[in-house]
């Protein structure tokens, strides 16, 4: 009996020891998944405020129509990310009422 036991305490030392390198690296699994959520929602914030500029500078472009380009392309289209519509439809507007003006000249 006693040959057993000297036997079972390193066998528990050793299960013992990598439970918890198990749970320390679940632990710093956990934190660098926290990190990467806010990243993500940093980046889906800076591309909001991105495609808000952008926006703009175009319908600051529609008023000089000889260095505005119409095809866009659908780079825009890919990255969607709708929080705020109003603002592309006031741009859209605006952009659409300085090609009318300089349609009808």
């Amino acid at each position: 009996m006693a040959a057993w036991i000297w036997v079972l305490i390193p066998l528990v030392a050793i299960i013992g020891g990598f439970i918890i390198e198990y749970q320390k690296n679940k632990i710093s699994m956990m934190n660098r998944s926290r990190q990467n959520e806010e990243e993500v929602e940093d980046l889906r914030k800076l591309v909001n405020a991105l495609k808000g500029r952008i926006e703009n500078l175009e319908a600051i472009a529609a008023g000089e129509p000889e260095e505005f380009s119409t095809g866009s392309g659908r780079g825009m289209e890919e990255i969607e990310i709708e929080e705020e519509p109003s603002i592309k439809e006031q741009n859209q507007q605006e952009v659409s009422n300085m090609a009318d003006k300089r349609r009808t000249k």
